[in-house]
This record gives structure tokens, C-alpha cells and sequence, in this order.
């Protein structure tokens, strides 16, 4: 049931309302649901998350904790991969994480963008079929700005993506 109501929250959030997607993100992904990350636009390849200013998400400096900001970035960056992906087709695995910290953040809510083009999923669906495992290994990047619309941290986030046909160890539950 979890899985259809995802897909069904993904197609809202496709037309502009995200608010199931939210709700359902909280449920599913416990590790994020600390950190309160909320989806703010989920369209055409480009999301924006919103990573909120509070106490789970600072250093003992009282700044953006650096775990809270590579966290918003990948799930900004895997939200874009969905974007253009099936969840019910494809298995999509982030194996490698880098993030570059520019500048410490202004005070206030931080924002994550990331985008997937066309051409970029094209690309991919093509490594898929030509690849002998049938996976596609990319890169995509992320990046994280603060209130004042200053760039905090670029991510590069390297993605396998997968078609359910071809996964040996599919999830049993």
C-alpha cells in the first residue's frame, strides 16, 4: 500500500503539489525526518528542498551542520533522478557522495537545487541498455544555497540506476 500511495504522491508532486510527497517522504525515509527537509518544487527535472534552520540541524557552532547539508543535497539529487525515473521500474542507489563546503551559511533556512535534462536521462537510459549489468553509473550535481541566495556547498552525487528486470536481490518487504 506505502508503494502505491508513493507513486501516487510523485505524480501529485509532478503537478506542482507536493504536499502528499512530503508526507509520505517522512514516513519512508526515517534518517531524513530529523532533519525536517521539505520538497518545495518537483517539476521537469528541477526540485528545490527547503533544509530548515533548527537545533537538529547545527554544529556545536550554532551553523548548518555539514551531515544536514550533504543530506539535503543527495535527496534533492535523487529527487531529480525521480523525476525523469519510475520508482516501479527502476532501482535507483546513490554509492558515492562528495560535497565541497564554500562558505558557512548565513542564519536561516538553506535551500538544495539540483536538475536532471532531458538529454541527461536520454543518456542514461542509453548506458542502461548498453551496459552489460544493465546499470547506468552517473554523476549528478547539487547545490546548496542560504537565505541570502549565497552558494554553501556544491555536491557531486554519483547515482546507479537499474531496472527492477534486471535486480538479482529484489526487496521482499
Amino acid at each position: 500500500m506505502m508503494q502505491r500511495l508513493f507513486l501516487w504522491a510523485l505524480e501529485r508532486a509532478k503537478g506542482g503539489n507536493v504536499f502528499w510527497l512530503n508526507a509520505v517522504f517522512r514516513r519512508i525515509l526515517p534518517f531524513n525526518a530529523p532533519h525536517g527537509i521539505q520538497i518545495r518544487s518537483f517539476n521537469d527535472g528541477a526540485v528545490q528542498v527547503k533544509l530548515p534552520s533548527r537545533r537538529a540541524n547545527q554544529n556545536h557552532l550554532k551553523g548548518m551542520h555539514a551531515c544536514a547539508i550533504a543530506t539535503a543535497c543527495e535527496f534533492c539529487s535523487g529527487l531529480a533522478v525521480l523525476s525523469r525515473f519510475d520508482m516501479s521500474s527502476y532501482r535507483l542507489i546513490m554509492n558515492r557522495l562528495e560535497v565541497d563546503y564554500t562558505r558557512r551559511p548565513a542564519t536561516g533556512d538553506c535551500t538544495a537545487q539540483a536538475e536532471i535534462s532531458s538529454t541527461l536521462a536520454t543518456e542514461i537510459s542509453a548506458m542502461m541498455k548498453a551496459a552489460p549489468d544493465g546499470a547506468a553509473r552517473f554523476q549528478m550535481e547539487s547545490i546548496l544555497l542560504d537565505k541570502e541566495g549565497n552558494q554553501v556547498a556544491k555536491a557531486m552525487v554519483h547515482w546507479h540506476v537499474k531496472a527492477w528486470d534486471d535486480v538479482r536481490f529484489k526487496p521482499t518487504a
